[in-house]
């Protein structure tokens, strides 16, 4: 017997979770470490799939009851057979539960059940069934349970099996940390000359282990075998030598994981990379194949930094070098495709190999640095990280509410079929947030206000949740602003309890985190887990209005943003009375024009009395002045203002500068006229950079890394009819061997020479020059004037002018 048998059991913390089939039945399988450090496998054959049932209210339910246990499928028949009483959208029903002794029976049972008489609906026949266990069983992955039973031999290659007996879960506020985990990154470089092999594969750990393996030509950093065959064999023998609980990778799912998927193929040899025997599998999640391998978590840091931090990063791009950049102030070793091929067939390895391990160091540092949100993502959506590492924001939020709707008795409500869903997306769109139109010109003495978490504080407050929608059990006191619609006072909605709980979480978070030094471990693994609370409760607006959405209702999604619309105005319109004149607002903050910061907070104090329920207004800062434009059609332009501090730090909102599809030279330009503008209040100064970057790109001292556009390919590049620059430039980086998908983000430059602009548009790779005139008129010029254009500078006066003194002081708003 071991520690596990005992009365105090054997405490783990679950990494991963999966499921084989064990003689024909179902074996949960719990992947996790002890605070010691030893891999731990945990066994469950005691948990059951199964689906429900709801029956027409006309159905005879014991004759009904009788049909669904004497069905068999296949050999098949239902393990068990209950009547259970469970709540769909807050109403209780009785719903029949069928069990089965095998998973992969779930979906064939309810496609018979469907068509039994007396059967309305069938529900939860489409959840995986490791989620449900873990869901059920209270388990929370990266949080620690206590594990009794009994020690047993697998072929797992782990410290310690345990067939488990009991397994209960520990409060998260008992044991918070998660155990010292083996990571391990890899990185591959491939040759289109060598009809594209796989050419170097580099490995580094957290264990200082490292490792660069080639064939062909030999260097003293490199480990050289006979050929491509060998190396990923090697490459294999390697990671379970040095055994990881994880294996990390920087779009492995996408390239990496699939190229060797390829070759592999090709040889004949079996993906083991796992802690069992079993093969990598890929499994789709969104427009994504997942590479998954038992036991040893695979976590794509690209997946997550795509689905969840894109919108925060400045970069344009989410390269490794990039992002390495903004993250890690780290850069990554600068070598294009051709470079490769050429170290390549020159048979320099030592340095190819040396740029392969820093790929591999770059991803490592990510992995570490990102891990802590993945992991606090994944405590508190409850699923693997594996899983929450590859959600959307809609996903995040589905797998949040399932997990509630199992712990407060409520059924899931199934996805949409195809046709529902359409029509869903062909409804006509309801009204958004409130915006009025900014006052153009220059502005000083600027408050910025906005509420905070607008939607998911009115979805508390109202009770906003489908099943709430027009109740008859209460009095109609308070309907939804421009609609008909009001929500139940009388009972608490499904999802403003599950919205509460998560803002509140996070309350109690930001209280303990003010009690401790930011550079603490408990500090910086607090602030992950606040930022997961806040990204979830945040997401839940959108998911009511996402056609794919279990729990859809666009009454639900119109009404909030309606509440949005009326909370907005009404503090305008408080601000008003009180003499403050607004500048802008828009959907959830506003602009106050108003003389000191102290002014600033007493407004906020007085708003702030009079908004109910969690409804709170936060002041953002004071600003020395912000400059507003036009768009193009003459009208204020929505969201696109930049402002100045007292300590002259740049805010900038909706201008090309913050954005990706305009080249480095125009968003410098524009910043730099923008400081102009606001901190030296200077239009001359401002025109003279303007001609100053003209001169510079006709004279062709312009660095080409300056010039790069950056656009996403929205779609595959069959699909595309109208060809753009950047279709263009993919299609020729696909002629020449480079892998290019929907998704990926193209980077080029506009050429000299004939044809139209989409025709002379290059990858960054392979432009050799650029198009002066195309750089000038395209994109320096309407950067600088969106800025300018209000101030009375036209293109005329900056192509043509000797730059005569202009100051601002008929611009400024009195």
């Amino acid at each position: 017997m071991i520690e596990a048998d005992n009365s105090k059991g054997q405490l783990v913390c679950i990494i991963d979770a999966d499921y084989v089939l064990s003689d024909k039945e179902p074996l949960i399988r719990l992947w996790g470490k002890t605070k010691s450090g030893r891999s731990v496998l945990i066994l469950d054959r005691t948990f059951d799939p199964y689906f429900y049932v709801l029956p027409k209210p006309s159905a005879d339910l014991d004759k009904l009851v009788e049909a669904i246990k004497a069905m068999e499928i296949e050999g098949s028949k239902p393990t068990r057979v209950e009547i259970v009483k469970k709540n769909l959208y807050g109403k209780e029903y009785d719903f029949i539960q069928v069990f089965s002794n095998n998973p992969t029976d779930i979906p064939k049972f309810r496609d018979t059940v469907k068509h039994f008489d007396g059967v309305k609906e069938e529900y939860e026949y489409t959840i995986p069934f490791y989620r449900r266990y873990i869901i059920n069983k209270g388990i929370v992955p990266m949080s620690w349970v206590r594990v009794f039973g009994k020690e047993i031999k697998t072929n797992a290659d782990m410290d310690l099996s345990i067939e488990a007996e009991k397994i209960e879960s520990i409060k998260e506020e008992e044991i918070s940390e998660y155990p010292s985990l083996h990571i391990l990154a890899f990185d591959i470089e491939t040759s289109q000359a060598e009809g594209d092999e796989i050419i170097m594969i580099s490995m580094m750990d957290t264990k200082d282990f490292k490792k660069i393996i080639t064939y062909g030509n030999k260097a003293s950093n490199v480990e050289t075998v006979a050929n491509e065959e060998e190396m990923i064999k090697r490459f294999f023998q390697l990671v379970k030598e040095q055994n990881p609980d994880m294996i990390v990778g920087y779009n492995t799912d996408r390239f990496d994981f699939q190229k060797i998927a390829e070759k592999c193929e090709k040889y004949k040899i079996p993906i083991i990379l796992g802690k069992d025997d079993s093969h990598m599998i890929f499994r789709r999640r969104g427009r994504v194949s997942a590479a998954r391998f038992r036991g040893r978590m695979h976590i794509d840091v690209y997946d997550f930094i795509e689905n969840i931090l894109e919108d925060s990063l400045s970069t344009e791009v989410l390269s490794l070098d990039r992002v390495a950049r903004e993250l890690l102030g780290l850069k990554k070793e600068k070598l294009s495709w051709k470079e490769i091929e050429e170290l390549w067939k020159k048979g320099d390895i030592k340095t190819l190999g040396e740029y392969c391990l820093h790929d591999s160091l770059l991803t490592l540092k990510l992995a570490k640095n990102l891990l802590p949100q993945i992991f606090e993502l994944s405590r508190v959506v409850g699923q693997t990280p594996f899983d929450a590492s590859r959600m959307s924001y809609s996903q995040l939020v589905e797998w949040l509410l399932i997990r509630a709707a199992f712990n407060s008795n409520e059924i899931a409500p199934n996805r949409p079929k195809y046709d529902e869903m359409m029509r869903r997306r062909r409804a006509e769109p309801y009204t958004g947030g409130y915006v009025i139109e900014p006052k153009e010109g220059i502005h000083e003495h600027l408050a910025l206000f906005d509420f905070q978490s607008l939607y998911p504080s009115i979805t508390i407050t109202h009770n906003i949740s489908p099943e709430m929608v027009d109740c008859n059990c209460c009095e109609v006191e308070t309907k939804v602003p421009d609609y008909e619609h009001h929500f139940c006072t009388e009972k608490r909605g499904f999802i403003p309890i599950v919205l509460e709980n998560l803002v509140r979480r996070r309350i109690d978070i930001q209280k303990k985190m003010k009690k401790l030094e930011p550079k603490t471990m408990e500090y910086k693994r607090f602030n992950s887990r606040q930022y997961a609370l806040k990204i979830l409760a945040n997401a839940s607006y959108g998911y009511y209005g996402y056609p794919g959405s279990r729990w859809y209702s666009r009454v639900c999604a119109k009404s909030i943003t309606a509440w949005g619309r009326y909370y907005i105005k009404n503090v305008m319109e408080f601000a008003k009375k009180l003499n403050y004149e607004v500048i802008y607002g828009d959907t959830d903050s506003l602009f106050i024009k108003i003389k000191t910061k102290k002014a600033a907070k007493e407004f906020l104090d007085k708003a702030n009395a009079m908004l109910p329920g969690v409804m709170e207004l936060d002041f953002k800062g004071f600003y020395k002045s912000g400059i507003f434009v036009l768009a193009k059609s003459g009208v204020a332009a929505k969201k696109r203002y930049a402002l100045i501090d007292e300590e002259g730090n740049l805010t900038i909102r909706g201008f090309e500068r913050v954005r990706r599809d305009w080249s480095k030279i125009a968003k410098d330009t524009q910043e730099k006229v923008l400081l102009a503008v606001l901190k030296e209040e200077s239009i001359q100064k401002a025109v003279l950079i303007t001609k100053r970057t003209i001169n510079k790109l006709k004279s062709g001292k312009v660095k080409m890394d300056d010039l790069v556009i950056y656009t996403r390919l929205t779609k595959s590049l069959s699909q595309y009819e109208q060809v753009g620059p950047h279709v263009a430039a993919a299609r020729k980086m696909k002629e020449r061997g480079i892998t290019v998908k929907e998704g990926y983000i193209i980077g080029y430059i506009i050429t000299k020479g004939t044809g139209s602009i989409s025709s002379r548009a290059e990858p960054v790779s392979d432009a050799k020059d650029y198009d002066p005139d195309y750089y000038i008129h395209n994109q320096v010029l309407p950067a600088a004037l969106r800025v300018l254009q209000g101030l009375g500078v036209t293109e005329e006066k900056i192509l043509h002018s000797s730059g005569e003194q202009s100051d601002l002081t008929m611009f400024k708003k009195k």
